[in-house]
């Protein structure tokens, strides 16, 4: 044997061993703690199941298959909801690496950077041509352009006959119809909005110019991600103009062809159609037209295909090719990375989440445009007894002006697994003309909140999601639990001998 097959094979088993060593690493993070109906456990992996049973790898190697129903309750519904797909997503070193931003621009979602100011978000876009500044804002039902920068723009307003309401009680406003809304690809036409004076709540020129409220959110399915910084739209779901009759665009490749492009050699002379299969630091696989794979040096393309090159992953690549991909929500995609996830209520265009304050069940309204939380005032003072300052010793701004508030001491909020301890927040007679009935929330859950514990709000799924490891729960690692034991004492009952 020559000396380059010896060096080939050497690598060949080195790459082996690595494959192998990192097999077992994600096996052995693999392995959960289950537990029987009669309340014993066992650690193991699922490796397969049926609609009645579930068969589990142990730690000491053998197989054992339960009937589902012999599981706990919680067990039993882990195992319904596991599939070998999310299985080795969860056990995937560059799966668990990948951004919210990656995993929903691979679902066909386009993003935005925002930027916070004052725990505000904000985003660029555009209003009949004119580039304006909009706020993101959850708690506002409807979206509202300011009056000036609509006047600007070329709008016509109507009277101000109509009456909007906000945190601090009421304001006129007036009809007018815009003509075309941008963010990013996003378009919206022909659409009525509502005008009003921003000045009196801190906006206008040089400031915001546009709420972009909830019912444009819904409509455009959108994914808000603190952690990120970062707004996701999906386009395709405003209604576009029908297409002019005559000959129809052709459809989209689909298949293995359409994973084809044109390459180019480095020095321009050469072009060749294939798809990318595989890449290591040096060189690139190509699948040619016929199925033939071909391995180049990466210094044989030209930069601008190197760079292709670079940016390229196998596992995105597979993963938008994979129907089990597109039909995972966006909330196992988040839960799959550690978030908790609470299904909210809209009413109206309104999120609603219920929680508690201290030991007072509490119904908070997610409100992005709140700079922190806000109680009513009757609530926080009667209902959940909280050590609550005198009404007019701070003021609360928004919709309406200025409005009365008192600086209030919260114990403790808990959301599902998050809590959040010992906070002063306000409190204001956030009924009193404002946004929502008595009764429809007790409280606003704003932005000082949402960005602590990464909250993401995902529109479409009705969905909030949030990071229990980042608020002020008690710290679960302070007592380690018991390791898991290697021997027949981790198995089922029927493995043991």
């Amino acid at each position: 044997m020559n000396r380059s097959r010896l060096a080939l094979s050497a690598l060949c088993a080195s790459a082996l061993l690595s494959l192998l060593a990192t097999a077992d690493a994600q096996q052995a993070a693999a392995f959960r703690r289950f537990t029987l109906r009669d309340g014993k456990t066992f650690y193991g992996v699922i490796t397969t199941k049926s609609s009645t049973s579930v068969t589990f790898t142990l730690q000491n190697g053998k197989p054992s298959t339960q009937p589902i129903r012999a599981l706990s309750e919680p067990d039993q519904q882990f195992v319904r909801k596991w599939t070998k797909f999310k299985d080795d997503l969860l056990n995937n070193a560059e799966f668990a690496s990948l951004t919210v931003k990656e995993m929903l621009e691979l679902r066909g979602y386009q993003s935005f950077e925002f930027d916070i100011e004052g725990n505000h978000i904000f985003v660029d876009g555009e209003v009949g041509g004119k580039s304006m500044r909009f706020m993101i804002d959850t708690g506002a039902h409807s979206s509202i352009i300011h009056d000036g920068s609509a006047k600007e723009a070329g709008l016509e307003i109507g009277p101000y006959d109509q009456e909007i309401r906000g945190v601090a009680g009421s304001q006129k406003a007036a009809v007018t119809r815009i003509s075309v809304l941008k963010l990013g690809d996003t378009v919206v036409e022909n659409r009525k909005l509502l005008a009003t004076d921003f000045v009196p709540i801190g906006g206008g020129p040089g400031q915001f110019e546009v709420i972009f409220g909830a019912d444009f959110l819904r409509e455009l399915d959108a994914v808000i991600s603190y952690r990120e910084g970062r707004i996701f739209l999906k386009p395709d779901n405003i209604v576009k103009k029908a297409a002019p009759e005559g000959k129809p665009a052709p459809a989209a490749a689909t298949g293995p062809k359409a994973d084809f492009r044109r390459w180019t050699s480095s020095d321009g002379a050469k072009t060749f159609q294939a798809a990318l299969v595989e890449k290591s630091d040096k060189d690139a696989t190509f699948r040619m037209q016929g199925d033939k794979l071909v391995k180049l040096e990466l210094d044989k393309l030209s930069e601008a295909d190197r760079e292709i090159v670079a940016k390229w992953s196998k596992l995105r690549d597979d993963l938008t090719k994979s129907p089990e991909w597109r039909t995972l929500t966006v909330k196992e995609l988040l839960e799959l990375r550690s978030y908790q996830s609470f299904e909210y209520r809209l009413e109206g265009n309104h999120i609603l989440v219920d929680g508690k304050i201290g030991d007072t069940k509490t119904r908070f309204l997610i409100d992005t445009g709140a700079h922190s939380c806000t109680m009513d005032y009757k609530f926080a003072k009667e209902t959940a007894k909280l050590e609550v300052g005198k009404l007019g010793e701070t003021m609360v701004r928004g919709i309406g002006g200025e409005a009365p508030a008192a600086f209030t001491k919260i114990p403790v909020i808990t959301l599902g697994d998050a809590v959040i301890r010992d906070r002063q927040a306000i409190s204001a007679e956030i009924h009193k003309g404002g946004i929502g009935g008595e009764g429809n929330h007790d409280a606003l859950f704003g932005a000082e909140f949402l960005r602590e514990l990464d909250a993401v709000i995902n529109y479409k799924e009705g969905r909030m999601f949030l990071k229990p490891d980042n608020s002020d729960k008690p710290d679960s690692t302070a007592k380690p639990a018991d390791a898991p034991k290697k021997d027949a004492a981790d198995a089922p009952a029927e493995e043991k001998k």
